[in-house]
């Protein structure tokens, strides 16, 4: 008597702990990652050393946390009449 007892309790014991699981039927959608930074330097800003100094002047300069920014491989036009521009 006490051996069925005990299976009696194990298998309400079990049906009550599956009874508890369900209820995840919300299907949660992650948020999307943040926008990638940009590090490489558009053409546009190389076009010439004003466009080149505009670019970096329009940079948060405070921003010691952001990856180093990469030139693309063309070199930076420059010119030998226009004066020197202070960053």
């Amino acid at each position: 008597m006490r051996t069925c007892k005990t299976a009696a309790l194990a298998t309400v014991a079990a049906l009550v702990l599956t009874a508890c699981g369900g209820g995840d039927d919300e299907h949660v959608v992650p948020a999307p990652p943040p926008p990638a930074v940009a590090t490489a330097v558009p053409d546009s800003a190389v076009a010439s050393s004003t466009a080149l100094v505009g670019y970096l002047k329009a940079l948060k300069a405070d921003d010691e946390t952001t990856e180093a920014l990469t030139l693309p491989s063309v070199d930076i036009a420059v010119s030998e009449t226009e004066e020197p521009q202070a960053l």
